[in-house]
């Protein structure tokens, strides 16, 4: 996580890797620059209230990942005692790929310098539904949907294949459930767009804050490429974005790091996924 500058622009730039069942939320206090965290807990019952309007005063996000569907969350108890305005989903929302045992060697090797054999491989699309309805029905989960604004993007695992890019087949499968999921409504543009990129802007007039949701995923060319992972449509609608009407606070969400480059010392065995894997992309990010 780091700050980016755009023409004077501070943009805080969020980095998903926070397991939502370990530390998860980042906080932010508008208008105070505090950020607070908090860990899971066994709150009281709380009554169930409806979710803020768009043009009210937000002073408290939440953002989460990484939630396996099939495993026990009780950080949602936490969350929703803290009672986050907005959720924000920052991808990995589901694991929606299989993967095959480890294997470094031999004829079925699924990783390391000899691997020829991929060890992940999608779901069907009943499958792949499936686990979003597992997921929408953590019981805290629900109770958060019922007070909260939830909005998010994908990553790759939610995408449908580990680390996959442009070329996954299952893509528009993968976006309309993730839409689905997140109670997008059948009109909206992000069903009708390539990719899943958002924008939000909350609050009333002086105490505006826009969230931009980035997809590193539908448009991303080849891994060590040096191509693009947003595409040139989604660039342009960026601009068009951050030189849009001012807010106080901009947010934008990356499912991958951004700052980071550990594939330089991590590589061959493991490349981790970074905006630095992509060295055009990430300078186009900051100029």
């Amino acid at each position: 996580m780091g700050p980016l500058v755009s023409n004077g622009t501070e943009l805080t730039v969020l980095r998903h890797c926070l397991p939502l069942l370990g530390l998860l939320l980042f906080l932010c206090a508008i208008g105070k620059g505090q950020i607070q965290a908090t860990q899971a807990c066994s709150p009281p019952p709380l009554d169930v209230v409806s979710a803020p309007p768009l043009n009210a005063v937000v002073s408290r996000l939440a953002f989460g990942s990484c939630a396996n569907q099939s495993a026990r969350q009780p950080i949602w108890d936490a969350i929703v005692e803290f009672d986050p305005q907005v959720f924000i989903w920052l991808g990995d929302n589901i694991y929606g790929d299989n993967r095959r045992p480890l294997r470094l060697f031999g004829v079925e090797a699924t990783i390391g310098p000899w691997k020829n054999t991929p060890r992940f491989f999608p779901s069907t699309e009943v499958e792949l539904r499936r686990r979003y309805q597992l997921a929408k029905s953590q019981p805290g989960y629900g109770r958060l949907r019922q007070r909260t604004r939830v909005i998010g993007t994908w990553d790759d695992h939610d995408y449908g294949l580990n680390d996959a890019g442009k070329e996954f087949g299952g893509k528009n499968i993968s976006q309309r459930l993730l839409l689905d999921f997140l109670d997008e409504p059948e009109d909206s543009p992000r069903r009708k767009q390539a990719g899943v990129y958002a924008s939000y802007v909350f609050g009333p007039h002086g105490q505006q804050v826009k969230v931009i949701l980035l997809d590193t995923r539908y448009h991303r060319d080849p891994l060590s490429s040096d191509g693009t992972i947003l595409g040139k449509s989604q660039w342009e609608w960026l601009e068009k974005e951050l030189y849009g009407p001012e807010t106080e606070i901009t947010i934008i969400a990356s499912s991958i790091q951004v700052v980071s480059n550990l594939s330089a010392t991590t590589g061959p065995f493991f490349y981790m996924e970074s905006w630095g894997r992509f060295p055009k992309e990430r300078s186009a990010s900051t100029n």
